[in-house]
């Protein structure tokens, strides 16, 4: 059983505020880019990929995975999140035909599964220069959903988990900076999008302690 490669994405979600903009300016991000792009997520029936806190969507027609770093383990660690990040396709249909315990198919396509989410997002990146020798750089996302949510990312990423540990000090110390340093954890797009939309879908992740 091999395990997919991919980076591995340590994240921080806020409640951006009506100055977060200029207070990125001022701490030295620059604007790299605003972009405008459809997700679309999808599980099987009962809900097995998510529940085991496996997030398969397609974004501008590629298909992406998100995944705890450890099998059985949950990508919320207190109020950051963890996941290894799968692009290769092969990877994914391997992963996603594992967890569902059936055999393999030649596209995802195959596997008929269910569209439980999709939504259009607008993001605006920044991205803070690296420094004091970490190589990290660390890019924060201000997106706005067309269903009316808005959020904030601070995120780096790392290739291996020995780096894990320094990324999330980097995240946390630019939360601390922009004043957005919560104890909790800050909903994000898609658990308000299920809250909103798919209210049984949601409790059995908060049930499964997936949310």
């Amino acid at each position: 059983m091999s395990h997919p490669t991919g980076p591995i994405e340590v994240e921080r979600k806020f409640v951006p505020g009506p100055t977060v903009e200029d207070q990125l300016h001022s701490l030295g991000a620059e604007l790299k880019d605003e972009t405008v792009f459809q997700d679309s997520y999808y599980d099987s029936l009962d809900n097995r990929l998510t529940l085991a806190d496996i997030w398969l969507r397609k974004r501008a027609d590629s298909w992406e995975l998100k995944q705890p770093l450890l099998r059985g383990a949950h990508g919320l660690n207190g109020a950051s999140t963890q996941y290894q990040e799968v692009t290769c396709e092969a990877e994914i249909l391997r992963r996603v035909s594992e967890e569902l315990g059936v055999p393999c198919p030649h596209n995802l396509d195959a596997l008929g599964l269910n569209e439980f989410a999709r939504f259009v997002t607008t993001r605006r990146k920044f991205l803070f220069p690296a420094h004091n020798g970490s190589g990290h750089n660390v890019a924060v996302d201000l997106d706005t959903t067309d269903f009316g949510f808005a959020v904030g990312e601070v995120e780096v990423l790392v290739q291996r988990e020995d780096e894990v540990k320094r990324a999330l000090q980097e995240v946390e110390d630019t939360c601390r900076k922009l004043g957005v340093l919560s104890e909790s954890p800050v909903p994000g797009k898609v658990s308000t999008f299920l809250l909103r939309n798919r209210a049984e879908h949601y409790r059995k992740l908060v049930e499964a302690h997936v949310l």
